[in-house]
């Protein structure tokens, strides 16, 4: 299987597991409030969606916390898989999209976010695309996308009101660089991934956030690949852009006080 060295290297991750906390972060009184949806990546639902879930938790996003599982639940050959079909991931992506048309319909003025970790940065995007023509969500976050550096978002931004925002590190280029370089990104496209070092053609409402020396201070990470889904990470650099009512944030400088 084409994809089988991104499999070997997030095996000792692949932790999808029953949750007992999913119905605490879908409750009936924080969908009324907003819904973020949370993409990981081909290892499925488990530590790594959680983390991104308990930092959102953890900085007081009161919206509910949807994890979605996407793709083939099947261990080794099912993860390789998921990150090279690319005809799969895109019906994922419209599946996806008529969820949150329903969820807007049944909570009209609510707020919409979409966080894609890894190879689920690239299915948020395609869901972003696939929705009906004058349907926004209010904010679209990658993290570590393996999604292809030169991928067009032109037709994701009229989808977005606060923008698009991609967190990407020089750190990531095994995973990133050299296996989707080797094997081929979510969108089937071989070359660096937009999580390596950002999108190579902006687009209005994009904003490129580059992992630096201070956010390794302050969370005591190195900016790897799965280092983005870590729970003080995000609650650092990712939440205060989620609760923003508009982007950018605040200066990147401020984000961690």
């Amino acid at each position: 299987m084409r994809a089988m060295p991104l499999v070997l290297l997030i095996s000792a991750l692949v932790v999808g597991c029953a949750d007992p906390e999913a119905e605490d972060f879908t409750s009936p009184a924080r969908l009324d409030k907003g819904l973020v949806l949370i993409l990981p990546g081909v290892e499925g639902e488990g530590s790594l969606s959680h983390s991104i879930r308990q930092g959102l938790s953890d900085a007081g996003v009161d919206y509910a916390l949807k994890v979605y599982q996407w793709g083939r639940p099947l261990p080794l050959l099912g993860l390789a898989f998921n990150q090279i079909d690319l005809s799969g991931n895109r019906a994922q992506g419209q599946k996806l999209a008529r969820m949150i048309v329903e969820y807007q319909d049944a909570h009209p003025n609510r707020p919409v976010h979409l966080i894609g970790h890894s190879a689920g940065g690239g299915v948020v995007v395609f869901a972003a695309e696939a929705l009906p023509p004058g349907r926004q969500i209010d904010g679209l976050v990658l993290l570590s996308a393996s999604l292809s550096a030169r991928y067009d978002l032109s037709k994701v931004a009229p989808h977005v009101k606060k923008g698009i925002l991609n967190f990407h590190s020089g750190s990531d280029v095994v995973a990133l660089m050299v296996i989707t370089t080797a094997f081929g990104n979510v969108d089937g496209a071989h070359g660096g991934s937009a999580g390596a070092f950002g999108f190579d053609k902006p687009v209005a409402g994009l904003f490129e956030m580059a992992w630096t020396e201070e956010m390794g201070e302050t969370t005591g990470n190195s900016g790897g690949h799965f280092d983005s889904a870590d729970a003080e990470f995000v609650r650092s650099y990712i939440a205060p852009w989620v609760k923003a009512p508009l982007w950018p944030a605040v200066a990147l400088a401020d984000v961690k006080k």
